[in-house]
């Protein structure tokens, strides 16, 4: 009977931890899959974009003049890139020297024959699909295609006979990443997350042992009542800060410079909470007998209480880096300029006034969560660790 108890227990475990993971990596597959769509949103994608429907159906009447006589012409507006091809329906009516082109916001062209893609034994209608890949993009601005156009390849006349011209998007394409990173500066608001997220990180990992290590080990006056404060300040919100904050960073000269996102955020309560509960848990053998071979109280901590506080600095470490690398209401509150702001006020300054633009949105959040994935994925086993430790004891 207890047997079977284990096993539905298990198996209730086992469920709740797959429902967890489901939660956690669905918005993360939304957002990464979006971002990688060439037009669309989170839960739509558009695969075609229709240029012109009906527009030669009944015949346009022309006489070419040379070679390049545009004959007709539609309004596009669209970068190029996140295209595969070009489909339309075409009837050569006795004409087969046009041609499909593209032609940019500085009226540079690029111009391909239709006769290579038609078939010349037919007479009546037949689908014209033209690669972008074949048009000669190296000469164009890519990412502001203004028109398409069918131009003469030879002095001819005759009439022009086209409908339903459509373009087909690409199912998966990283032009939105490269839209991102050249749109604004984003390397700089990159450059400004790390710098600040590494010393952040360090220091609590540092300052905060020190401190753990003294409420675990030390006896002085007032111990228990600082302690408490610390605690109690866990439940402060961050918001009723705001204003001091910002007084005392102007008061001192640091609004808009690292100092003000580094120096208040390198001691976290919750960090020293949790180190100090850890390293209680640690025998006090291993540091009374590096105290008897002559170490003093700072080779103790560096050398003895540190190493085998890995797993727990472990966990202060990724949730400390995470927190400052997300962070956006002090960056935003206390810089000013765009040299000094970071991913997450970026990102946010990033959004369009008037609507979304999902896919490059989705890209730039791809952007700025894959760091904290890596470092996620690289402390893991940590992480686990340090849950695990002291299941085996006893």
């Amino acid at each position: 009977m207890a047997r079977r108890e284990d096993i539905k227990l298990n198996y209730t475990i086992t469920a709740a931890l797959v429902v967890i993971t489901a939660l956690t990596l669905i918005p993360l597959f939304i957002m990464f899959y979006t971002s990688v769509k060439a037009e669309g949103t989170l839960t739509k994608k558009v695969s075609e974009i229709v240029v012109a429907s009906e527009a030669g159906h009944a015949g346009i009447p022309f006489t070419a003049g040379g070679k390049g006589s545009v004959i007709w012409s539609g309004r596009l507006n669209q970068d190029i890139r996140k295209f595969s091809r070009l489909e339309f329906m075409w009837k050569p009516d006795g004409s087969r020297d046009l041609e499909f082109g593209l032609v940019d916001a500085l009226g540079r062209s690029s111009f391909v024959a239709v006769s290579k893609y038609a078939d010349a034994k037919k007479t009546d209608w037949q689908k014209i699909t033209i690669p972008v890949g074949d048009f000669d993009l190296k000469g164009l601005d890519a990412r502001n295609i203004e028109d398409i156009a069918v131009a003469s390849g030879a002095p001819a006349s005759g009439t022009l006979y086209f409908d339903g011209v459509t373009l087909r998007l690409k199912k998966v394409t990283l032009i939105n990443y490269a839209d991102v990173l050249v749109s604004g500066p984003f390397g700089r608001y990159f450059f400004n997350s790390f710098i600040i997220s590494l010393f952040i990180t360090f220091g609590n990992i540092i300052f905060c042992s020190m401190v753990a290590y003294s409420f675990a080990r030390k006896e002085f006056p007032g111990k228990d009542i600082l302690f408490l404060l610390i605690i109690g300040s866990i439940m402060i919100p961050p918001q009723v800060l705001m204003v001091p904050m910002f007084s005392l960073m102007k008061n001192i000269g640091w609004l808009n410079t690292y100092w003000a996102l580094i120096i208040p955020a390198l001691t976290e309560p919750f960090n020293i909470f949790l180190l100090r509960q850890y390293i209680k848990t640690l025998p006090k053998d291993l540091e009374e007998a590096a105290l008897i071979d002559g170490a003093n109280e700072w080779q103790v901590l560096f050398r003895v209480v540190i190493p085998l506080s890995k797993p727990a600095l472990a966990i202060v470490g990724i949730n400390t880096f995470m927190g400052s690398w997300n962070t956006f209401l002090y960056p935003f509150l206390l810089t000013n300029t765009t040299e000094m702001r970071t991913l997450p006020v970026g990102l946010a300054l990033y959004k369009s006034l008037y609507s979304v633009d999902w896919t490059h949105l989705m890209a730039a959040s791809s952007i700025t969560a894959i760091p904290v994935i890596i470092v996620f994925l690289c402390f893991q086993r940590y992480i686990i660790a340090g849950l695990t430790q002291g299941a085996l004891k006893g």
